[in-house]
């Protein structure tokens, strides 16, 4: 803070006499000559220096009065500056401290001097910190005002949000940036906002689900701006059609001359209500309608707001002008019976709410005796849970799954191609499922194809076709699966198998549509949708040759990542309940408990295999358990991939584990009792791993 006047007042003295010193010292070095005067000058000279002092004494006066008004004025500026609503900071391009008002300093809770040099991330999260060096940055090489919002904390026990708006200092150089930033809190705007949010939210709710027909028109043209699905379902008209019309394109008020005597009686009394209004669907059904309207102001525009009931029964033939006259009685007696309907109404539901408490209390007795039993047994029981998801067959409730489910969501109503990536067993056929079952070719059945099952001698034809005669056996004419999904979705897995002879048929299908059959020059066009899945890295399978990269940028258009089930833990509960239920069901058996311990196990395990070694492994528990209670088979090797626990990667552990069981299987792959039957895997696929591991076979073994 600045010194007090006093103090000021002792300064400006100090600075007098210097000033007297040094007009002495001048005076000494270039003194006036004596000789030089003349007698008789010497008393208008005397005079005339007397004067010259007064105006030196009264120039004095005024600059000390001026500089003690300075002096105030600055500290008022310091105390302003100190007790402004808002925080202000000097940063230099590191974003330290230089200075701060006491304001900055209560919002940061530390005194100044304990913030001075201090670097204003200290009080940031990672996020926030590295939004404020970006705002820095932007300040100093644009040279303009930047603002941003953030999120310290305040008194090291609660966050509040702030608005940063920074502009270079005029003091910067080249040397030593520097710029003046104020801090304003913005958490009651944030609330605020967030509080508006939350009730523009609720009043679209109350619209959507409202149980009469709301419209929302611009009244300066008639367009429709929003209407509530009630009323698309009375009118028979989707959102789309109802998109870019007017409001008499679709019924209401017959005309444009009705819309404009509307909106005058609008304008003079405020509202509008008719009944008795004729109006046909866009099927032709003749219905009669209650029509209220009112006005208001949104952004600085009128729009109208029309309720539309049905009330469907007086003569359609009768004359516009008694709209708002006939059917009174009718109407008040209609309502009086509603509101008679409503009373017996709401007394049955309260009889029923009173029974469902009761009904309550007793489950809850209920439920609470059985924990205290269930954790008495330490047992641990998942009740079968229903998925969020309205996807048929897949079961989980797991951030990485819902994300997946989500981009299924946003890419299932449009005909584009989609690759689904992922490992064995993760349930790829099922997100394909997924995405034809939501999507406008649904009410076709999907074609699906193994390219990895069928050699390329056959796989061509099974894809597009042939004639009869086309090669030595083909006596009879085959269509091709492109061609029986015409219209439809084809889903082509193990597409990292396919011949490199047949890729370059498969990309012209997939950028033109059309084909010819084995064995016929007749181009054949086809509308198919296609869903390509692949365990494989195809960006390794381009570098090594065996994958068209062409073909790759053709099918990566909208990519999809199941993840492993060793990423969704937490499915493993709702997985294992299932698949429990399942074999249960199967077996005529009634296993409803499952041990914490034996939960535990599940969730620990790395799951090479995914959801399809968890399938096997719980049908096996399930055969062993006598009783309803889970069992596992208790075996040492239960779980052959321990080491994760000792730092080693997947890659590293995939690789022993098929290592291992390629020389118990005398690095057979193939057949009963072949590596690929014990990883459960296709024995296509298992090459590849080997491939992409490095695995390849001892020079002794291919001797013997």
């Amino acid at each position: 803070m600045p010194q007090n006047l006093f103090d000021k007042k002792k300064t400006i003295d100090k600075d007098s006499l210097a000033m007297r010193k040094r007009a002495e010292d001048l005076f000494r070095a270039q003194p006036i000559s004596i000789q030089d005067i003349k007698l008789a000058d010497i008393p208008d000279l005397l005079q005339e220096l007397q004067i010259h002092q007064f105006e030196l004494t009264l120039q004095n006066e005024e600059l000390q009065t001026a500089r003690l008004q300075l002096e105030e004025s600055w500290a008022r500026y310091v105390y302003l500056y100190d007790h402004a609503p808002v925080g202000y900071f000097t940063f230099d391009d590191k974003g330290r401290i230089l200075e701060v008002n006491h304001t900055g300093s209560e919002q940061l809770g530390l005194n100044t001097e304990d913030l001075l040099n201090k670097p204003f991330s200290f009080c940031l999260s990672q996020d926030d910190s590295d939004v404020f060096y970006l705002h820095l940055k932007k300040v100093f090489s644009t040279q303009s005002r930047q603002t941003c919002t953030l999120t310290p904390f305040e008194n090291q026990d609660r966050q509040f949000h702030v608005q940063l708006d920074s502009i270079p200092s005029i003091d910067c150089t080249k040397e030593h940036l520097c710029c003046q930033t104020s801090v304003t809190d913005i958490t009651e705007r944030k609330r605020l906002e967030e509080t508006l949010q939350a009730s523009e939210t609720l009043f679209r709710s109350l619209f959507e689900e409202a149980r009469e027909g709301i419209l929302i028109v611009d009244v300066e043209t008639g367009q429709i701006s929003d209407i509530n699905p009630f009323l698309m379902e009375m009118l028979g008209y989707s959102r789309e059609d109802i998109s870019d019309k007017k409001i008499w394109e679709i019924g209401i008020l017959q005309n444009i001359k009705a819309w404009k005597n509307t909106i005058s009686e609008l304008q003079s009394k405020g509202s509008v209500h008719y009944i008795n209004i004729p109006l046909t669907t866009r099927s032709g059904r003749h219905i009669v309608v209650e029509f209220t309207s009112s006005v208001f102001t949104v952004n600085e525009q009128q729009v109208m707001q029309c309720r539309i009931r049905n009330t469907s029964s007086p003569p359609l033939d009768s004359d516009s002008s008694s709209y708002a006259h006939d059917g009174t009685e009718r109407r008040m007696w209609e309502r009086r019976d509603d509101l008679r309907k409503n009373v017996e109404q709401i007394a049955e539901e309260r009889i029923r709410h009173r029974q469902t408490e009761e009904a309550l209390v007793k489950a809850t007795a209920e439920i609470k005796t059985l924990q205290e039993r269930l954790v008495s047994e330490n047992i641990y029981f998942q009740p079968k849970t229903t998925t969020k998801h309205t996807f048929t067959n897949i079961i989980g409730q797991s951030k990485r799954l819902k994300q997946v489910l989500y981009r299924v969501e946003q890419v299932a109503p449009i005909d584009t191609t989609v690759l689904i990536l992922g490992e064995t067993g993760t349930g790829k056929a099922l997100i394909a499922a997924a995405i034809h079952s939501l999507s406008s070719r649904r009410n076709r059945p999907m074609i699906a194809v193994n390219c990895a099952a069928l050699p390329p001698s056959l796989i061509e034809s099974e894809l597009f076709g042939r004639e009869k005669g086309a090669f030595t056996g083909a006596d009879t004419r085959q269509t091709g699966r492109f061609e029986t999904a015409d219209g439809s979705t084809l889903c082509l897995d193990e597409i990292g198998e396919l011949a490199p002879e047949l890729q370059a048929k498969l990309l012209h299908v997939v950028q033109h549509g059309e084909f010819e059959r084995l064995g016929s020059s007749k181009t054949i066009n086809v509308d198919v949708r296609l869903l390509a899945m692949t365990n494989r890295n195809l960006e390794e399978a381009i570098h090594d040759g065996s994958f068209r990269q062409d073909l790759y940028y053709r099918l990566n258009i909208f990519p999809i990542t199941v993840p492993p089930l060793r990423q969704r833990k937490d499915d493993i509960p709702l997985l294992v309940q299932a698949f429990v239920e399942k074999f249960a069901k199967k077996m005529g058996k009634q296993i409803t408990s499952i041990p914490k311990e034996t939960m535990k196990r599940l969730q620990d395990y790395p799951w090479p295999g995914n959801i399809r070694e968890l399938e096997s492994i719980i049908q096996r528990a399930v055969i062993l358990s006598p009783g309803a209670v889970l069992l596992l088979e208790d075996r040492p090797d239960f779980s052959p991939f321990a080491e994760t626990a000792s730092g080693k990667t997947m890659k590293e552990i995939e690789y022993n584990q098929i290592l291992k069981v390629l020389t118990e299987t005398q690095w057979r792959i193939e057949g009963t009792g072949g590596a690929a039957m014990l990883l459960d895997i296709h024995p296509s696929t298992l090459r590849a791993r080997m491939q992409k591991l490095g695995i390849s076979r001892p020079e002794q073994i291919e001797s013997d």
